[in-house]
C-alpha cells in the first residue's frame, strides 16, 4: 500500500463487515417480518412491536456495514465500527447482567457470545486500523454544509438525552415517555442504538468531508423508516391500550419521520456533491 495514498480498509476487516452484514440480514428480514416465528428466541419477554424494532436495528446494522464496505477509506468508514462496537457492546452488557440476575440458559448465552463477538470484532478494528487521520487520509472538504451540521446537532442532543435517560433509568423512562410497555433489558437495548447514534450524529457534526457524512445516512434512514412502519403495523394492539398519551406517541412519529426524511434529503443531495477518491 502506498503511504501517499488514504488507507482503505483491507480484505481481512472487509470479511468481517460482509459477514457481520449477512449475519444481521438473516436476522432482521426474519424479526421485522415474521417476528411471530421468532419472538421465543429473545433472551428475554418481547412484544411483537419490539421484535420487529429489532429486527430494524440488525436491518440497520446491515445496511451500515454494506456502506462502510462500500466507502472502502477507513477514515469515511471508521465511525460505522464505532457505532457497531458501542451499540453490541452495551447490549451485550445488558445480557450479561439480566443472566447473572435471573439465570441465564444456553439462549441466552449464545446471544451474549453473539453480541460479545461483534462488538470486539468492531472495536478491534478501531484498535488496528487506529482513529487519528494519518497525513495521507486529509481528506479534502468539500463545502461548510449547514443544514448537515444543524440537522445532526438536534439529532445528538435528541438521542443523547434520551438514550441516556433510556439506559440508567429505564423506569422513568417507560412512565413518561416511551409510547409502549417493554421490558427494561429492551428499553436499555434501545437505549444502546441511541446512544451510539449519539456518537455518529455528534461526529458528523463537525465533519466536512461529505462522504464522511454520507456513510452514516442508510442507517439513519432505515432505523426510523422501518420503526415507523412497525408502529403504523401494531398501532392499535400495542400502541393505542399502552401509550402514556397520544402526544407521546405523536412525538415520537415527528422524531424518527425528522430523522428519517432529513437523512433521505441529505443522501439525495450528496450524490451530487461528493468526491470520490
Amino acid at each position: 500500500m502506498s503511504d501517499k495514498r488514504p488507507v482503505e480498509i483491507r480484505r481481512p476487516g472487509r470479511l468481517f463487515l460482509l459477514f457481520l452484514s449477512e449475519i444481521n440480514l438473516v436476522m432482521g428480514a426474519l424479526f421485522f417480518l415474521y417476528p411471530s416465528l421468532v419472538i421465543d428466541l429473545w433472551p428475554w419477554p418481547v412484544k411483537a412491536l419490539a421484535v420487529r424494532f429489532i429486527g430494524a436495528i440488525f436491518l440497520a446494522i446491515t445496511f451500515g456495514c454494506w456502506s462502510a464496505l462500500r466507502a472502502r477509506l477507513w477514515q469515511r468508514a471508521k465511525i460505522l465500527t464505532l457505532v457497531g462496537g458501542t451499540f453490541y457492546g452495551i447490549t451485550s452488557i445488558v445480557a450479561i447482567i439480566l443472566a447473572i440476575s435471573q439465570g441465564g440458559g444456553y439462549g441466552i448465552a449464545a446471544w451474549i457470545v453473539y453480541f460479545l463477538g461483534a462488538s470486539l470484532g468492531n472495536f478491534f478494528l478501531l484498535l488496528q486500523y487506529k482513529w487519528p487521520s494519518k497525513p495521507q487520509d486529509r481528506l479534502r472538504p468539500y463545502k461548510d454544509w449547514k443544514f448537515a451540521r444543524w440537522f445532526f446537532r438536534i439529532q445528538t442532543a435528541v438521542v443523547g438525552i434520551f438514550g441516556t435517560m433510556m439506559l440508567l433509568t429505564p423506569g422513568i423512562a417507560q412512565a413518561q415517555f416511551w409510547p409502549w410497555s417493554v421490558k427494561t433489558p429492551t428499553m436499555q437495548m434501545f437505549a444502546a442504538l441511541f446512544l451510539a447514534t449519539c456518537l455518529a450524529t455528534g461526529w458528523a457534526s463537525l465533519q466536512k468531508d461529505i462522504g464522511r457524512i454520507k456513510v452514516l445516512l442508510p442507517l439513519d434512514i432505515i432505523f426510523p423508516s422501518l420503526a415507523l412502519l412497525a408502529v403504523g403495523v401494531h398501532y392499535n394492539d400495542t400502541i393505542v391500550g399502552q401509550t402514556p398519551s397520544v402526544y407521546v406517541t405523536g412525538v415520537w412519529v415527528f422524531i424518527y419521520a425528522f430523522v428519517a426524511v432529513g437523512s433521505a434529503y441529505l443522501y439525495l443531495i450528496s450524490r451530487k456533491w461528493i468526491v470520490y477518491r
